[in-house]
């Protein structure tokens, strides 16, 4: 699982530079760092952070689309909430499966010995 989270977080280092494909490409990202955060929840944490970082602030393709959609009549904020939501939501699911899992391996070790 480390493997994993090492390259979610190369990749997502990857997605900053790529135009348009790289919020894809971060959302995927977030997908590994969500399946790896039990195991290594430090680089998964920062892939997360790094994902959230770069949708809300380095992202020009989505400033650009969402500007365009609101010019159109459109609510371009939807949008850009979607794409940055995305990763908080994964984020937040992350901890909280994370939390769960602890807690039934610590209530495991408890009931084996006893």
């Amino acid at each position: 699982m480390k493997a994993l989270s090492i390259i979610a977080l190369v990749f997502a280092a990857l997605s900053i530079f790529i135009p348009v494909g790289g919020v894809f490409i971060a959302m995927f990202c977030s997908v590994l760092a969500l399946m790896s955060f039990y195991k290594s929840p430090t680089l998964s944490g920062v892939t997360f952070g790094m994902n959230i970082i770069s949708t809300a602030f380095l992202s020009p393709s989505l400033m650009v689309t969402a500007a365009s959609i609101h010019s159109d009549g459109g609510d371009g904020v939807g949008l850009y909430w979607f794409y940055v939501g995305f990763h908080i939501v994964l984020f937040v699911l992350a901890i909280i499966i994370s939390v769960i899992f602890k807690k039934k391996a610590s209530k495991k070790e408890t009931v084996t010995a006893g």
